[in-house]
């Protein structure tokens, strides 16, 4: 059973699930990557550590200590667009964890010896990144698809903005960002109407400033990156324009994906690595946001197989944006999206994050009932629309991490220019 209510003037959405017996409590506020600035990029995920340091009234040793007396779960994590602050606590220990969370997020003691400390710890978070080929490929297709727009921008920041971060840029953007209507609190799990008094004293503290999050869609750019690194493989990303968030043409999007490349049975897996064994990685994924979005396609591959598999990806996408799917595709792939819908709610963590995120970026909740009712509505044709309207060579922005040999560059900027 689901409940919204406005707290003190913050968003807190519920969910109970009676037959279990811990509660997952999320904190969500609008901040990440996509409301920075180029100078300080990064300060999201940055705040997002700093707050495990210490509150002005308990330690990093005291949070842990706490937490884990209680038996307690206790994390965060920053994307584009948001950051989540969470704990999974028996319902017995539910005030205790409440305290801790509340403390830790919103009592923040920001010192000056811990902000040093954290850099070096961002730093080799940032040098751990760059040992995975995959998110250098993707980082790398953000930053050359959405030139100069704050989308372009890699969450974890880089060495240059990260080191010139100063105590009054994280106090500056926290101020701005950790605020009642920036925030939205979400339970799942195992607890009663006592919540909500539980949670009412922390909600009032919260403070209570209104800024503007306003976000202008980015340009689209059309463009070849290379990154050349002595990776074992060749690492290739393709991002097609795609569309900003609407939940009947997300699902839509998703049906389509599925089938070209979002699973085992896809066509990308089944003609690239099934029938012609030229790659061991190879998938789909579209990626949504407020007021942008991407189709983007990921595939790793010896340096020798990579202009046959880069013909190969083309050739599959000109095939979807001329026909479609096929209706056998649409039938199944719509079946598994229910299923995956409904299996969903079996996560107790799931239903927090998926109703906590929905109500912070879209000011509403979707509930089960409302997606299965959006997805039987989907129809054939509308998912054909939509994946030949995205999936089309058109647009496609390219980025490539390792080595190439000289033939191949000249051949790929050559084909994407033309």
């Amino acid at each position: 059973m689901y409940q919204q209510k406005k707290i003190e003037g913050v968003n807190v959405v519920s969910c109970k699930i009676p037959h279990v017996n811990s509660v997952y409590i999320g904190i969500w506020i609008k901040a990440g990557s996509m409301y920075e600035s180029k100078l300080i990029n990064g300060v999201s995920h940055f705040i997002e550590h700093l707050v495990f340091k210490g509150s002005h009234k308990r330690s990093a040793r005291q949070i842990a200590e706490e937490m884990d007396s209680i038996g307690g779960q206790l994390n965060g994590f920053t994307e584009k667009e948001d950051t989540c602050f969470y704990i999974k606590v028996l319902g017995s220990h539910l005030e205790k964890g409440i305290d801790i969370l509340f403390d830790m997020v919103f009592n923040p003691a920001f010192r000056e010896e811990d902000i040093l400390k954290e850099k070096q710890v961002v730093f080799e978070e940032i040098l751990s990144e760059l040992d995975s080929p995959e998110d250098v490929a993707y980082n790398l297709l953000a930053k050359t698809a959405w030139k100069g727009h704050s989308l372009s921008f890699p969450v974890l920041g880089t060495f240059n903005t990260i080191k010139n971060l100063n105590r009054n840029h994280i106090l500056d953007y926290y101020n701005r960002h950790y605020v009642k209507d920036k925030v939205v609190v979400s339970v799942a799990g195992n607890f009663d109407d006592r919540i909500y008094d539980i949670l009412k004293p922390y909600l009032q503290k919260i403070k209570e400033i209104k800024s503007d999050n306003a976000l202008l869609p980015p340009l689209w750019h059309k463009d070849v990156a290379i990154y050349e690194k002595d990776f074992e493989q060749v690492n290739l990303c393709i991002g097609l324009p795609s569309i900003s968030y609407d939940l009947k043409k997300v699902y839509a999007l998703s049906i389509a994906n599925n089938a070209f490349g979002g699973g085992m049975s896809s066509r990308l897996f089944q003609k690239i690595r099934e029938d012609k064994g030229l790659v061991y990685s190879i998938y789909s994924y579209p990626v949504t946001y407020p007021h942008a979005g991407m189709f983007a396609i990921f595939a790793s591959m010896t340096s020798s197989n990579f202009r046959k598999v880069y013909d190969l990806i083309v050739k599959e996408i000109e095939e979807i944006s001329k026909n479609g799917v096929t209706k056998e595709e649409f039938e199944k792939f719509k079946e598994q999206l229910k299923i995956n819908l409904l299996m969903d709610q079996d996560s107790i963590s799931a239903r927090m994050s998926n109703i906590g995120k929905s109500l912070l970026l879209f000011d509403r909740v979707y509930l089960i009932e409302d997606a299965l009712k959006v997805v039987e509505e989907i129809t054939f044709e509308e998912v054909n629309q939509l994946a030949k309207m995205i999936i089309k060579p058109d647009e496609m922005t390219v980025s490539v991490v390792g080595k190439l040999n000289k033939k191949d560059k000249r051949w790929l900027e050559n084909v994407n220019s033309a």
